[in-house]
């Protein structure tokens, strides 16, 4: 029955595809591969229903991932019933356990979805170009879901085929090696034939540049310098984007507005809308300043990390915290239990609490540089004059000055290395605040313990890896107990 259990689990997830249509005239047939994969509206449904994986409530990337991500991360303490994912020197509670293995299946649940369109989609007859692309998305969004298991989880299953049979279930754990290889076979297959670009209607799609980006981040994991810095070299140079130039805080708006649906430095994002909307703003405001409809105050800043050095002339300081609103000339101040609010996200005309319209970015150009920055100076043993101006650009635009000017913000030539290295993992700390980069930067580079340290708490290594679900290390005749991740 457990075995049913979960089976029913995965069956359920692949066979939610956005189709109406194949719904209304099939509703029996539409769950069987060979009355289904017909024509190339079938091929567009199924990829439908792997994208659909960044609409499901509390899942994936939304809200439980983030939140997990961003309370893990030193900067922010979880309020409520997410404090224990700021908490180190212990397991994660049952809640954010079972949060956390929501996580996971909602993984599972997308790389089956693209594992069905790469088994099925191949032998529709269709135009082969668009074949070749449709199942290129496919194998992105596999390396995506993969990657994100791999960080945060470390030795996984790997499924590389739709889950027919119950014969599929034992599938012994791959080392991180072995997952990270899969990843970058799979973005090396798909860059080629996956379109450059597409209208604003379909702006939520990959395209080969995003999977470029996934790559070099790939390839900054692994420290493969060499090949990140290429790989981000080409994003920057032959890339159709460009940085948005700020004056003042807000025309970050431009990137991160409720009304946005891409920019000129959307590399690839989830997208939000009404209808298909998040929960962040109402998790990371008060409701009564108007930024959000209701809200939980449930991410909080804390002020001993990194953001509390954070020079208040750095527009994007300004952009992303808050203590107050002037509101009609009146000044309302945040809560005094929680004085300091993220304020990244806002879309106070949100129809109710869940429908906010903010879409969450996945890559942005700004990331492109200083990836660049970092694989070039720690290839070449210490930063020439490019990975040191790539770095500065965008320095200089959080500060709201000419991009390509030298300024007194600059970082100096003289820095070593490590101090180099430090620099770029500051930018991206200020650059990336709530987008999931801070504790895997904290992760890849070896310095968790250090930075959660340095703001007074308590560490050890069981906050390294998310646990595996009780039920995969259960109906998995592959796995044992041993497989389980350290303290679990």
């Amino acid at each position: 029955m457990r075995k049913l259990a979960i089976l029913l689990v995965i069956f359920l997830g692949l066979f939610s595809i956005q189709c109406e249509d194949a719904l209304v005239e099939d509703p029996e047939g539409f769950f069987v591969n060979e009355n289904f994969y017909k024509s190339e509206a079938d091929a567009l449904s199924a990829l439908t229903a792997v994208y659909s994986v960044f609409d499901r409530d509390y899942g994936f990337p939304s809200i439980w991932f983030m939140a997990l991500l961003e309370n893990r991360a030193e900067y922010s303490n979880g309020r409520g019933s997410q404090i224990p994912m700021s908490i180190y020197d212990t397991p994660l509670d049952n809640s954010n356990q079972s949060r956390a293995f929501g996580i996971y299946n909602e993984l599972y649940i997308g790389i089956n979805r693209a594992n069905a369109v790469l088994d099925n989609v191949a032998g529709i007859d269709m135009d082969e170009t668009l074949k070749a692309q449709y199942l290129a998305e496919a194998r992105f969004l596999r390396a995506f879901f993969y990657s994100n298991l791999v960080k945060y989880w470390g030795g996984v299953p790997i499924r590389d085929k739709e889950f027919t049979d119950l014969a599929q279930i034992p599938q012994p754990k791959a080392s991180v090696a072995e997952i990270w290889a899969f990843v970058i076979e799979d973005l090396e297959m798909a860059i080629p034939d996956l379109a450059s670009s597409f209208s604003d209607s379909d702006s939520g799609r990959a395209t080969s540049w995003a999977a470029k980006m996934l790559l070099a981040d790939t390839y900054l994991n692994t420290e493969d310098w060499q090949a990140a810095m290429e790989l981000a070299d080409d994003v920057i140079a032959n890339g159709p984007f460009s940085l948005i130039e700020v004056q003042e805080a807000d025309d970050f708006m431009e990137i991160y507005g409720p009304d946005v649906v891409t920019h000129q430095e959307d590399i690839w994002s989830a997208h939000h809308s009404e209808t298909n909307g998040n929960q962040i703003p109402t998790f990371i405001h008060d409701g009564n300043l108007g930024y959000s409809v209701g809200g939980f105050r449930a991410w909080l800043p804390v002020e001993n990390s990194i953001l509390g050095s954070w020079d208040e002339d750095d527009l994007r300081q300004e952009f992303n915290l808050y203590s107050f609103r002037v509101i009609e000339g009146d000044t309302i101040f945040v809560n005094p239990q929680t004085p300091l609010l993220f304020r990244k996200y806002r879309d106070p005309d949100a129809v109710d609490n869940v429908n906010a319209r903010n879409n969450i970015p996945f890559f942005r150009l700004a990331e492109a540089y200083l990836i660049y920055a970092e694989a070039s100076s720690e290839a070449n043993g210490g930063p020439d004059a490019l990975a040191l101006e790539r770095l500065n650009i965008v320095r200089r635009r959080g500060y709201g000055l000419d991009l390509n000017s030298p300024s007194v913000q600059d970082y100096p030539s003289a820095l070593s290395a490590s101090d180099f290295k430090d620099r770029v993992l500051d930018e991206r700390a200020y650059e990336f605040v709530l987008e999931m980069k801070r504790w895997n930067d904290l992760l890849r580079t070896g310095r968790a313990q250090e930075f959660v340290e340095a703001t007074g708490k308590a560490w050890s290594d069981v906050s390294l890896l998310f646990p595996i679900p009780i039920d995969e290390i259960n109906n998995n005749p592959a796995l044992s107990p041993s497989d389980q991740n350290p303290g679990y």
